[in-house]
């Protein structure tokens, strides 16, 4: 069994696999494996949910499955990483979800949740026994629940006999309308109203190369993210957040509150625009300086947070296409300065991790990444000064936080795969 061009975990899972499961009699297809990439957002955080634009690259961190398609409609899960089982039917889905999500562990329920999901638009589905892996930090804000629930659709697509593919022309889904299944699950397995960022940039992650996504249209393009002599640092604060039950909900209602009231204040001086106004994107900066004193002080910082991050996303953009990898740092810098003060969505590690980065010559900006309250922040730094940067936050990062944090170095990779062994 050749493997070398599997993802690391694949492989592991596919080893596993003939020691977990090994009743020959239940399989009706070949030993193969499908596989998922984690995901860092370069800008753009939090402007998914209000209709707005991301940055995000995909990671060569992937989540994993490694099995065989089953006669009957069973799916047996084995998790190496919490070395756990799992079972549940296709049988009455998506009717049957909630009654069968009682009975599972939290990793499971994703899995679960995006098989409702693909049955819920029709989708026909064959049980398969599989051992899922990964070596995407869970909780750490490179997306562990989204590159699961891509690389489950990957899965049941691989396990489908054929009657199931993913891609651009002439397959069942495209990527973006994985990605909306896939978010879809989210929603119905953690109840955590999180926008499409996630899932689409696991879906559509290209080798050197960010996404420019539209969030309301679903449109992409790719943005040059390979900059030699520049590396990605993710630094993990090792405090691990539950968002459903965090403020995440809640900045979603802010916002929605906001683009109402602005909405409201606009329409008597222009009613045309006004008629147009379904999200904060559709506000533009200056409208917002005209109309923010008039909003609560919560939904003022709260607004202009988005706006200006959405602003901030063409300025990185803009940067990466003339090669200025240098003007990118201090976008990253006032990005996390929002994130922090108006926002609100840091914490004390958080802006520790970011204060070390800013005293360290040879970074070129930092900032929180992903939903907040925890998990990791995203560094861009010269290849030179990456082991200084790792010196300064192995010293003083347990000094202010008694805690230990952990560092890693990505690059943009590609997106889900799925192969026979």
């Amino acid at each position: 069994m050749d493997t070398k061009a599997f993802p690391q975990p694949a492989r592991m899972a596919l080893e596993k696999f003939p020691h977990v499961f090994n009743d020959q009699t239940l399989y009706a297809g070949p030993l193969g494996a499908a596989w998922a990439p984690g995901r860092i957002n370069i800008i753009g955080e939090h402007t998914d949910y209000n209709d707005g634009f991301v940055l995000p690259a995909a990671v060569d961190r992937v989540a994993a499955f490694a099995g065989r398609m089953r006669h009957d409609q069973t799916i047996r899960l084995w998790s190496h990483h919490f070395e756990a089982y799992a079972q549940f039917s296709l049988e009455g889905l998506p009717e049957t979800f909630a009654a069968q999500r009682t009975d599972l562990p939290g990793w499971a329920r994703y899995i679960l949740g995006v098989i409702s999901e693909l049955r819920r638009d029709g989708i026909e589905l064959h049980g398969f026994d599989a051992v899922v892996g990964g070596d995407v930090p869970l909780g750490s804000g490179m997306s562990s629940s989204a590159s699961l629930e891509v690389s489950t659709a990957e899965a049941c697509s691989f396990f489908s006999n054929g009657k199931f593919t993913i891609g651009i022309e002439g397959a069942t889904l495209t990527p973006m309308q994985v990605a909306a299944v896939c978010q879809r699950a989210e929603h119905a397995a953690s109840g955590l109203r999180s926008g499409i960022l996630d899932q689409a940039a696991s879906c559509i992650g290209r080798p050197g190369k960010a996404a420019l996504l539209d969030c309301r249209s679903y449109e992409y393009r790719y943005i040059p993210f390979d900059t030699p002599g520049i590396s990605i640092m993710v630094i993990d604060t090792n405090v691990r957040r539950e968002l459903a039950s965090s403020a995440y909900n809640e900045r979603r209602q802010q916002c929605e509150e906001a683009t109402l009231l602005l909405r409201d204040l606009i329409a008597p001086h222009d009613p045309e625009s006004a008629q147009q106004i379904t999200a904060l994107r559709d506000i533009s900066p200056a409208q917002f300086t005209q109309y923010k004193e008039y909003l609560p002080e919560i939904l003022r910082k709260r607004a202009g947070y988005v706006i200006a991050e959405d602003e901030r996303v063409f300025q990185v953009v803009a940067a990466l296409e003339q090669g200025d990898i240098e003007a990118v740092g201090p976008i990253l810098w006032r990005g996390h300065e929002g994130l922090r003060d108006e926002y609100q969505v840091s914490c004390m590690e958080l802006d520790t991790l970011v204060d070390i980065a800013h005293s360290v010559n040879g970074v070129l900006g930092a900032r929180m990444l992903g939903g907040g309250f925890g998990g990791c922040t995203i560094n861009l730094v010269h290849n030179e000064a990456i082991e200084a940067l790792s010196q300064a936050v192995e010293k003083y990062y347990p000094e202010r936080t008694g805690r230990q944090a952990t560092i890693d170095i990505c690059r943009a990779a590609g997106g889900p795969g799925q192969s026979v062994a």
